[in-house]
Parts: structure tokens; sequence; C-alpha cells
């Protein structure tokens, strides 16, 4: 079993988690695969240009940040905070060095219909 939190795994959800944060396209970017997925209640996205895109519209705050890494995966349990706190879990798995997919959890009844945050 390799170790999932490697220096350099842990650089790339750094990369990942600031970009996101400061709505830098190319940061975020580079921390995915080619080939990156990603699934939630929200939406999905097979492509990674297109949930880049997605996270560049999105707007709110991660608190409460919790990792639990083992293997090629990553459990993330966090705080969204959008005006109103939801709980979330992204199940991240590497590829690499890089993230190559995600599935976030949560309750997507606590959005509001037409929510862009």
């Amino acid at each position: 079993m390799t170790m999932a939190l490697t220096a350099p795994r842990k650089k790339t959800l750094e990369a990942f988690y600031q970009g996101a944060t400061v709505k830098d396209a190319a940061q975020i970017r580079s921390a995915l695969t080619d080939d990156f997925t990603f699934d939630g209640p929200i939406g999905a996205h097979d492509n990674p240009d297109a949930f880049v895109q997605s996270l560049l519209e999105f707007d709110g705050a991660v608190t409460g940040s919790r990792m639990i890494a083992e293997g090629d995966n990553l459990v993330h349990l966090y705080t969204l905070d959008i005006g109103v706190k939801i709980p979330m879990c992204d199940v991240i798995e590497f590829r690499g060095d890089k993230l190559a997919s995600m599935v976030l959890y949560t309750d997507s009844k606590l959005f509001e219909p037409g929510d862009r945050h």
C-alpha cells in the first residue's frame, strides 16, 4: 500500500484548494489528471476543464477541514459556508501525484434551487 499523503500529494492538494479559494484556473487545473472526473449531487463533470470552470463560478468558504488518507484515496470532511453551513465530504482518488477523481457527498436539499454559490 502506498502512503497517500506524500509530500508531492500534499503539495498538490494545497495548490488545488488554494487555487479554488483565489479562483486561479491554471493552479486548479495543474492539480488534476487529464481524465479527471467529478460526481456530486449538484453536478457532474467528466472533463477537468469543465470542472475548473464550475469552481470558478462557485462562491463559498471551506471551514472545519479534516482529511483522512489511505492508499491512493483521501477523504476530506469539511463545512461549506455559503451563508448557510453545509456539511460536505469529498472522496478523492490520486493517480501519481495528481487528483484523478472526486466524489462529493452532501445533502443537496441544503442548497437553494438555482444557487450558483
